[in-house]
């Protein structure tokens, strides 16, 4: 059933169709369906093509909040998953114009997030877990301000300490 505030039912509707979608039609052709129904509405090839796009690029936001829906998740895990977000909506001359419209909303409502002192903070708490210490998502000069920004707090804390 899909639950408007859940976003997660209707690719898990959708995920359903497709693995059912051989019993459906075969339903839907059967004598006794066709006997009971006055008219009845089935999905073009096309329809089906879209839909499993749609699978294939809302499944890395699935992965991303069932990550966060850890019983511990942690402010480390916002950068590393929001850029992974971002490389699977990026677009592809393939995507056709219902997919190629919905990255573009998607991307639009991550393009404003964690921005300025905000997103500082989140890639230091990114560079201070082991698992994401390495910081791939950023190009080198973003990865060195990173750690001189560290240095720099732990610096501070020191000489905080021995006053």
């Amino acid at each position: 059933m899909d639950v408007v505030t859940r976003w997660n039912s209707s690719l898990d509707m959708l995920e359903r169709y497709l693995e059912q979608q051989q019993a459906i039609a075969a339903t839907l052709l059967s004598a006794e369906v066709r006997r009971n129904a006055r008219e009845i509405d089935t999905l073009e090839p096309a329809d089906i093509t879209d839909a499993e796009d749609m699978v294939r690029l809302l499944s890395p936001l699935k992965k991303a909040t069932t990550l966060c829906d850890e019983s511990r998740p942690t402010v480390s895990l916002i950068v590393p998953l929001k850029h992974m977000i971002e490389q699977s909506m990026a677009q592809c001359d393939e995507d056709s114009s219902t997919i190629a419209q919905m990255k573009r909303a998607i991307l639009k409502d991550f393009t404003d997030r964690y921005q300025g002192e905000q997103n500082k903070f989140l890639q230091e708490s990114t560079a201070l877990d082991p698992r994401f210490r390495s910081l791939h998502q950023l190009n080198d000069s973003q990865r060195e301000d990173v750690f001189d920004r560290l240095k720099l707090k732990a610096t501070q804390m020191q000489n905080q300490v021995h006053i």
